[in-house]
């Protein structure tokens, strides 16, 4: 069985605070399938891993294959970078960076940095120093 999946479906639902009964509700799928697919026992056929996807707001190789419990534990991904978690924006439309990374790029308060966007690569900032 697919353990990623199972581990990310459980993940995912304490995350959002779902019960088992409300998950099964919202895709149409008795309370015991969802139990199963969290613990392995089975997987969700690709129309659910579609609903499941679609629900959680990520996509369906994220749901599939990427152990997204390393995402929040923000464990090393590579010895070049890491997995920062999962970060929320503020009404204020910031975005907290951890101590780690601030750390690692040697980031202060006040410093300056770039922000470069790719829709189709996402963000990164460089700081001005580099310049």
């Amino acid at each position: 069985m697919n353990i990623c999946i199972a581990d990310n479906l459980k993940l995912l639902r304490y995350k959002h605070d779902y019960t088992l009964e409300a998950i099964a509700e919202i895709i149409s799928v008795s309370r015991q399938s969802v139990a199963k697919w969290e613990a392995g026992d089975s997987v969700p056929d690709i129309v659910n891993c579609v609903k499941l996807a679609s629900l959680y707001k990520i996509t369906l190789d994220e749901l599939v294959n990427k152990p997204l419990a390393a995402a929040v534990s923000g464990t090393f991904a590579t010895e070049e970078g890491r997995i920062c978690g999962v970060l929320e924006i503020s009404p204020e439309s910031t975005i907290p960076l951890p101590d780690p990374v601030m750390e690692m790029f040697d980031f202060h308060c006040g410093d300056k940095v770039l922000l470069l966007a790719d829709r189709k690569q996402g963000l990164a900032l460089v700081k001005c120093s580099k310049f």
